[in-house]
């Protein structure tokens, strides 16, 4: 098999192939064709369940453009590019094994893709397998398509950091060996007077080979989406008032800055003729008021040379209403929404606050000028400030705010880091089962996992659990106890309880260290 990092996993794999491959040195009995057939049929059934992870991870994708194609399409355009190479590559591997069977049997190339190693009369064929992969030159063409393969999924990684990230599970490398110990090439090592059974299992443990790349290198691009939240492409200048109602006497305050600017970075901003200099990436601008009126804010940031002009207005008139959001700048539907409403210099008990979208309601709070806002649905919702008087009842004003559901919650192991992907398999039983935990949601909001599916895969034989809380059963337990190194748990189906209802989540991979 050769040099290189692997994952355990693929060394697992590549063990088993040796062990069987060692066999050929001795008499080729029925006991050991079978064992080929088993392998086999092991790593078959493997590639097929290994189908619906990857799939899974495609998925992930697929939601996260449609929630945000700006941020997402480079990367998700890369992921498109590694499913085509490997699609192309698995297509190229069934093809060659088509063709090989063709060969040893005499039947056509299509109808040998309808036959499995059990159909072959001659099991124990060495001279179809010689023949064709080192007297026809195949396993030379073989080689050359893995490499090319390896290099161009490997290459869509934008940089060296994310591909040294990468184990490649190919044995490219070498050197190589033959059955006496002597240097031979990859082709000769492989399949030089191997029984056609094995040389199927070969090529069928290779595509597992592609299809942990896949898999590996589309994680590494979902994470790289993440990683490109502290990097920008695109800078627009912006003023932000403290208040766009400024009562008479009072002093307009802004903030003038640069959307995602780094706030170690000097600027100089020319506002409404004044030069100011930035503090903290942030240029601080007062306005005294002494007149009713609408007043424009206008200039640009200087930011070595480049201006990036702005403009703005506010309004100087007598009091009106203000409303605020207490925790942030939008509702969450499901949970207790906190707002101060007040009108300037009118008593709150003439004041009356409702709420139009989203399926809003308004209730009272706790204190005078409080209130909880409950939404149902996203989308946009206005709440009017109305006052009762003698005269009747007139709108002071209104506030707009956007609605959006409670993000998703983080799954993890009990007491195990969110960012950790490899652990201890005792230290992973011992956790216990899992938890949610809603990270930087600015709620007190306790979430819960009422269910979950764990699968993994042990000498090729494929094992699904499933718990109906958030406990490890004792059969999952036992077989974190049991696990070897290099062994993956996908934790799955992940259902958690949220304010709106029950909800599926995003899946949990952790590998045995």
């Amino acid at each position: 098999m050769g040099g290189g990092k692997q994952t355990p996993r693929q060394k697992l794999i590549g063990m088993m192939y040796l062990v069987l491959t060692a066999l050929l040195a001795l008499n080729v009995s029925t006991t050991v064709l079978k064992s080929f057939l088993i392998v086999n049929d092991s790593i078959v059934a493997t590639n097929k369940n290994f189908e619906s992870k990857i799939e899974s991870v495609y998925a992930t994708f697929d939601r996260a453009l449609a929630e945000n194609k700006d941020k997402v399409q480079v990367h998700f355009d890369k992921a498109m590019e590694v499913r085509t190479l490997t699609t192309e590559f698995r297509d190229y591997i069934q093809l060659t094994i088509a063709e090989l069977i063709a060969a040893a049997t005499g039947v056509t190339v299509d109808e040998a893709r309808e036959l499995c190693p059990r159909d072959i009369k001659r099991q124990d064929d060495y001279d179809t397998p010689s023949g064709f992969f080192i007297t026809q030159g195949r396993g030379i063409e073989f080689y050359q398509k893995m490499v090319e393969f390896n290099s161009s999924v490997l290459g869509i990684l934008p940089d060296e950091e994310s591909r040294a990230s990468i184990i490649s599970p190919f044995n490219i490398e070498g050197p190589f060996y033959d059955a006496g110990g002597s240097p031979v090439s990859w082709e000769t090592a492989n399949f030089q007077n191997a029984i056609i059974v094995a040389a199927i299992t070969i090529l069928n443990k290779i595509e597992n080979d592609a299809m942990n790349l896949e898999f590996d290198v589309v994680n590494e691009l979902f994470r790289l989406v993440g990683a490109d939240d502290f990097t920008f492409d695109n800078i627009q200048a912006r003023i932000i008032p403290k208040s766009t109602f400024v009562a008479l006497g009072e002093t307009f305050e802004a903030e003038v800055f640069l959307v995602a600017f780094d706030s170690k970075t000097k600027i100089t901003a020319n506002v409404n003729g004044q030069n100011l200099s930035s503090v903290d990436g942030v240029v601080n601008f007062k306005s005294a008021t002494s007149r009713e009126g609408v007043f424009p804010v206008s200039g640009f940031i200087d930011l070595g040379g480049d201006k990036f002009p702005f403009r703005t207005e506010y309004i100087v008139a007598a009091p009106a209403a203000t409303v605020s959001a207490d925790a942030m700048n939008v509702f969450y539907i499901g949970v207790d929404n906190p707002i101060t409403a007040a009108v300037s210099g009118v008593d709150p008990s003439s004041v009356s606050v409702s709420i139009s979208g989203a399926g809003g309601t308004v209730t009272p709070g706790g204190s005078r000028g409080s209130y909880v806002v409950r939404v149902t649905s996203p989308g946009d919702a206005t709440v009017t400030l109305s006052v009762k008087s003698a005269a009747g009842t007139k709108v002071a004003g209104s506030s707009k705010f956007r609605v959006k559901r409670v993000p998703d919650p983080i799954v993890l192991a009990n007491g195990i880091d969110e960012h950790t992907t490899t652990v201890d398999r005792n230290v992973l039983a011992n956790s216990g089962g899992l938890v949610a935990n809603m990270k930087d949601f600015d709620f007190q909001l306790r979430v819960s996992v009422v269910s979950f599916t764990m699968s993994t895969t042990v000498g090729g034989d494929f094992t699904e659990l499933r718990s109906s809380n958030n406990r490890f059963t004792e059969q999952m337990l036992a077989q974190m106890r049991n696990a070897r190194r290099g062994q993956r748990f996908f934790f799955e189906n992940i259902v958690v309880q949220m304010p709106t209802g029950p909800q599926t989540v995003r899946s949990l991979v952790l590998t045995i260290r």
